[in-house]
């Protein structure tokens, strides 16, 4: 090989190189962004086809008990 081709070859190699540098920058910051919106967008949300209880309690967001209800001869009633 003569040096205009490896001089070539070797400009060609580092243009490639900075092109992966960008586009592994690029991929790791939307790989991030996107665990920073599955960590926020999950919440506490709980989904069930059934609940089956004889005591129900609805806490605040402090962990303190709101409304208590429950089930007397077939009547759901508020304590």
């Amino acid at each position: 090989m003569n040096t205009p081709t490896l001089a070539l070859l070797e400009t060609r190699l580092h243009r490639v190189e900075r092109q992966n540098r960008l586009l592994l920058a690029l991929l790791y910051a939307l790989l991030g962004l996107t665990l920073l919106g599955a960590t926020k967008g999950g919440g506490n949300v709980i989904t069930v086809d059934e609940i089956r209880t004889h005591r129900l309690s609805l806490i605040n967001d402090k962990g303190d008990v709101v409304h208590n209800w429950a089930v007397h001869g077939g009547w759901v009633i508020e304590k």
